[in-house]
């Protein structure tokens, strides 16, 4: 079974690339993305089912969000996947995009034991629970 956000990527590169006819025509698509979605194995598991539904081959681009924007702003890449949601916002406004669709965002979920040793439950800001971890505050694994 596919997860929502799985769904929401399938169904907005259906949606990018099956309106013009002129991009079913050509059977191949590039799609300038970031390297984080692309380790994600996102890719690897809805390209597939992609290729199935529409008959259409994607190459993906794995470069910093900077670069996809800039190899779509060149005209090389027919659908960007990238996660700075401002600069999305410019390049659809600036008349490089037609739509912009949010598919997954990022939590930052800190899990430590019920004691709290750090002393940061129940705050909001990420950045300072784990600046105050690293002044010594509590002994902690990163992975």
């Amino acid at each position: 079974m596919l997860r929502l956000p799985t769904l929401a990527v399938f169904a907005a590169l259906t949606s990018a690339l099956l309106g013009p006819a002129s991009y079913a025509e050509e059977k191949s698509i590039v799609v300038a993305s970031t390297t984080s979605t692309q380790d994600s194995g996102l890719f690897s598991h809805i390209l597939p089912l992609f290729k199935t539904k529409t008959g259409i081959d994607v190459k993906v681009l794995a470069q910093g969000t900077g670069q996809a924007l800039d190899t779509a702003r060149r005209g090389d890449a027919d659908v960007v996947f990238v996660h700075a949601e401002a600069a999305e916002k410019k390049f659809v406004a600036d008349g490089f995009g037609v739509k912009r669709y949010p598919v997954m965002y990022n939590d930052f979920i800190l899990i430590g034991p019920k004691s709290d040793p750090a002393g940061i439950n129940g705050g909001k800001d990420i950045v300072a629970a784990l600046s105050h971890q690293g002044e010594g505050h509590a002994v902690y694994l990163a992975r």
